[in-house]
């Protein structure tokens, strides 16, 4: 999965992990035009498969350059069914920052899929009844085939927080004090979020493929921890590790270097 200006390689030392297959490019729009091209490559491959797809930061510019990709004819993103991430509890489209409103102005509607196409978390329902609504879905579809993910300063997927029970389906999380101290980058402004409701980390360790993606030094110290072998309890992306189909991209200051 080495695009061009991506490198190979992987951690290790003594005590680590099983090394995890790595991409780094040189800088976050190469990274994220790498991964593009991964994502575009398997739903090309995976007509009619599912996709989960992460609502952050660092996978935006991602979203871009697959719009671009369907716009030169190189991909259809209509050919595949969606599954939104994670939601928090009590937002809404209307909500600056929500997971719903950055997919859709981002890349569902950009991309021109359908609504008949995805199913994503409702954070104005109740968080429990969207649990089972969105696990039907999953399993409707037959399971997550491809999700990219990116891992916060906490070591949380979704919103898969430290100390999050490990569990099959969708969980409603009450959210880690640093994910609240940075959501305020989301809204702008400091809102009073306490829960997220997410697909668990055990169900996207199931699905074929999974990208994890992280970009800039404040990513670097949860980077080496999870290729240390982090204790998934208080690095949930360390339930993904020793996954076949795990593959780790990064641009060079997340990777330390």
């Amino acid at each position: 999965m080495v695009g061009e200006g991506g490198a190979a390689r992987s951690g290790g030392g003594p005590h680590a992990a099983p090394a995890i297959p790595t991409t780094v490019a040189p800088d976050a729009g190469t990274l994220a035009s790498l991964v593009s091209v991964a994502a575009a490559d398997w739903i090309r491959a995976h007509p009619g498969g599912l996709v989960c797809l992460a609502a952050g930061d660092t996978p935006l510019p991602v979203y871009a350059r697959l719009v671009a990709l369907q716009e030169a004819g190189r991909v259809d993103l209509r050919s595949v069914f969606y599954v939104g991430l994670d939601e928090w509890v009590g937002l809404g489209y209307a909500d600056r920052g929500s997971c719903l409103q950055v997919m859709a102005d981002a890349f569902y509607g950009p991309a021109g899929i359908p609504v008949e196409r995805r199913r994503v978390f409702d954070g104005l329902a109740d968080p429990h009844a969207e649990c089972a609504a969105v696990d039907r879905w999953i399993a409707d579809h037959g399971g997550i085939g491809f999700t990219l993910l990116g891992i916060g300063l906490n070591g949380h997927i979704g919103f898969n927080e430290p100390g999050t029970p490990d569990q099959d389906g969708c969980v409603v999380v009450d959210l880690d004090d640093t994910t609240k101290a940075v959501s305020v980058k989301y809204f702008g402004a400091a809102r009073p979020v306490r829960q997220g409701v997410s697909v668990s980390a055990r169900t996207l360790a199931k699905a074929d493929t999974v990208l994890l993606m992280a970009s800039g030094a404040k990513k670097a110290p949860i980077i080496a921890r999870l290729r240390a072998g982090a204790d998934p309890t208080e690095v949930p992306a360390a339930r993904l590790l020793g996954h076949p189909g795990l593959h780790l991209f990064l641009d060079r200051e997340a990777d330390g270097g």
